[in-house]
């Protein structure tokens, strides 16, 4: 199917020209995925105790450390929760050069006190240059919901959904997928419908109809969590639907509050 109807978009566009190299100034491709970190137990410090051990991570962390005295320094403080962290693992997050430090400490940010840790993770979530990088993101939307996610802060999340379809952004979309089902946000059932059906453009012809390249970036996407999709309508109906048509109807008889 996806062969077909990207022949056919190529058929009915002009020819592109050759893909230009991406502009300089973007982010190096991610690293691959680290193997996943063995739990630590998390213990409440009191200020001084996490003002020692921040002070301890700032020393380390002067001039150009390794990425083994940086992850040595992150296992440190993995074993704490106090709202003092909250400001140098942000930074992580907001600065580091590698990725796998970001992403690690995007995860330990959700072991912090839950009312800092959601206001600093809404900020990283709202743009800057962890935006950059799907992985740190993702770990950042799973952390939101760890920490205090309030319906009214859906608005904040909704377009990281739909922004770009590439297969790289496929742990964000399923990481907020995972939040909706969690909390039972009722508020993305229009993104929900969206992205139900195999993508495919209604007219192919039309002049605002996007490239092949989009369709294609976009059913790849699809194909990896459409089932979640249809995971996630079920958390919110508590019915299965095969088509978002289905869905449509039911809802228009049995509409949700």
């Amino acid at each position: 199917m996806l062969a077909t109807l990207v022949a056919c978009l190529f058929a009915a566009q002009d020819p592109k020209p050759a893909p230009t190299p991406p502009p300089a100034d973007k982010p190096a491709a991610e690293a691959p995925a680290a193997a996943p970190t063995p739990p630590v137990a998390v213990e409440a410090w009191d200020d001084k105790k996490a003002k020692a051990a921040v002070d301890e991570w700032t020393k380390l962390t002067k001039g150009s450390p390794s990425m083994a005295d940086k992850n040595r320094g992150l296992a440190a403080l993995a074993e704490g929760c106090n709202k003092l962290l909250i400001k140098p693992l942000a930074a992580v997050v907001e600065t580091d050069k590698s990725v796998v430090l970001r992403k690690r400490a995007a995860e330990l940010l959700a072991n912090q006190p839950k009312a800092e840790a959601n206001a600093a993770i809404r900020k990283l979530l709202k743009g800057g240059r962890a935006a950059a990088y799907p992985t740190v993101m993702a770990e950042l939307v799973k952390g939101l919901s760890r920490c205090g996610y309030d319906k009214a802060q859906w608005g904040e999340i909704d377009g990281l959904f739909e922004r770009e379809y590439h297969i790289d952004r496929v742990v964000v979309q399923e990481a907020i997928l995972e939040l909706v089902i969690a909390h039972k946000e009722t508020q993305a059932l229009p993104m929900l419908l969206r992205n139900t059906d195999e993508p495919a453009p209604a007219n192919v012809e039309a002049a605002d109809n996007p490239p092949a390249e989009y369709w294609e970036a976009r059913w790849k996407s699809w194909a990896v969590w459409k089932g979640k999709v249809k995971d996630a309508l079920f958390a919110l109906t508590g019915q299965r639907f095969t088509t978002a048509a289905e869905a449509q109807a039911w809802l228009k008889k049995n509409p949700l509050k």
